[in-house]
């Protein structure tokens, strides 16, 4: 999984944010994939924060979502 993370200023803050952005992206692939039945994305790719402070997930099939804290993906 590569994280893309800009902002941080120490390594402790760049390691806390990463660890956030892989469990979130995780628990997003987890939940979409349950709800998708037949999941043919693959798995994670890649992880950033849009604009917004949602989560992004690619997955191996160039394809990604926004996914939010309700756990919706768009």
């Amino acid at each position: 999984m590569h994280t893309i993370i800009k902002g941080t200023k120490t390594v402790a803050e760049f390691k806390k944010v990463r660890t956030k952005m892989e469990q979130l992206a995780t628990q997003a692939f987890e939940s979409h994939k349950k709800a998708s039945g037949e999941w043919k994305e693959g798995g994670i790719e890649k992880v950033w924060f849009d604009s917004d402070s949602n989560i992004c997930v690619e997955y191996q099939s160039g394809n990604w979502w926004h996914y939010n804290g309700q756990g919706e993906w768009w």
